[in-house]
């Protein structure tokens, strides 16, 4: 029996996310646009991770920093009503929390702006490396959204969580001047679950499968490729198949992949096998994308694998 305190560490951005819907398109400039409904939600990917992860069962600690403005103060609240872990969390004067503008159109494929704001702060002198310790699994949530940790300093966090036998996961957030970051992570990853463009951008190869052998060459020990509505690709090596998706009325994408993570995060530690593990990620994902927020819609792992029992299994195809 594992008695470490935490299941799960989720280190990575904090957002405060501003929805605007419908926007299908954008006024010429002097014009105006309109659109019905405006809410606010916290988000980034270490809060999205993280409460789907607690929300789902697992025991959870977030480490990240928000400004001391109103923004800052919503992102704690939220975590505390959510029974996530905040002795990590850290809060700084020198900029304000991190904000994101997120048009979701009829279709609920989200276009947004983005400011860092104070996550480009965060720093390894922040990180409680004693909360990674406690944690049966280490998750870098929005690598290369946190220049100050980005790079060396991510390496350096993840060989540490593996020498102390502490699963290591990355989901990465890539830009087209960060791809030699998540490069040198690779070998220390036990989890890699990036989207399709992503990869794009890191292995300069478009064909998902192509994507998925350069990662597991490069030494990642579980890889997954996510596709969109065309679900995902998924290897450890040995076992290799592509997964479909669960059909659901889609409001809006944000935080899926993030659901997905928190997911297969779920799976792998109740020590499920690779298929299992890879039906609940994609069921957690389908979840998301019913309600607009990035957490809203994520229930206990008991009613996912309710709705796993009760829909189509999503097509398999095993090579």
């Amino acid at each position: 029996m594992d008695e470490r305190k935490f299941d799960l560490t989720c280190l990575g951005n904090l957002v405060l996310d501003l929805f605007a819907k419908p926007i299908d398109h954008f006024p010429e400039k002097g014009c105006a646009g309109y659109f019905d409904t405006l809410e606010m939600h916290p988000g980034g990917c270490a809060y999205n991770t993280g409460v789907d992860a607690a929300r789902l069962g697992l025991r959870v600690a977030v480490q990240g920093i928000v400004g001391m403005d109103q923004f800052g103060d919503v992102m704690i609240n939220s975590m505390k009503k959510e029974s996530v872990d905040i002795s990590g969390v850290c809060r700084t004067a020198e900029a304000n929390t991190g904000f994101s503008f997120v048009m979701v159109p009829e279709d609920g494929q989200r276009r947004y702006y983005h400011t860092i704001g104070a996550n480009a702060a965060f720093n390894m002198s922040n990180v409680s490396k004693e909360q990674i310790i406690q944690s049966r699994a280490f998750h870098v949530a929005g690598a290369s959204l946190l220049p100050a940790l980005d790079g060396t300093p991510t390496v350096e966090l993840l060989r540490f969580a593996r020498e102390h036998e502490v699963l290591t996961c990355l989901d990465p957030v890539v830009r087209e001047d960060s791809a030699n970051l998540i490069l040198a992570c690779i070998p220390y990853l036990d989890l890699f679950l990036p989207n399709n463009d992503e990869s794009s951008l890191i292995t300069g190869l478009s064909d998902p499968e192509d994507q998925l052998k350069f990662y597991l060459d490069k030494g990642a020990g579980i890889v997954g490729i996510k596709m969109g509505e065309k679900g995902v690709l998924i290897s450890d090596g040995k076992k290799y198949f592509k997964l479909g998706i669960y059909r659901v009325p889609v409001v809006d994408t944000c935080g899926a992949g993030d659901a997905f993570v928190a997911g297969f995060i779920y799976g792998f530690l109740a020590k499920w096998d690779l298929m299992k593990t890879a039906m609940f990620a994609t069921a957690t994902a389908a979840f998301c994308v019913q309600s607009i927020g990035t957490t809203n819609a994520m229930p206990k792992a008991e009613n996912v694998l309710g709705f796993m029992e009760k829909r189509k299994t999503p097509l398999i195809i095993q090579t």
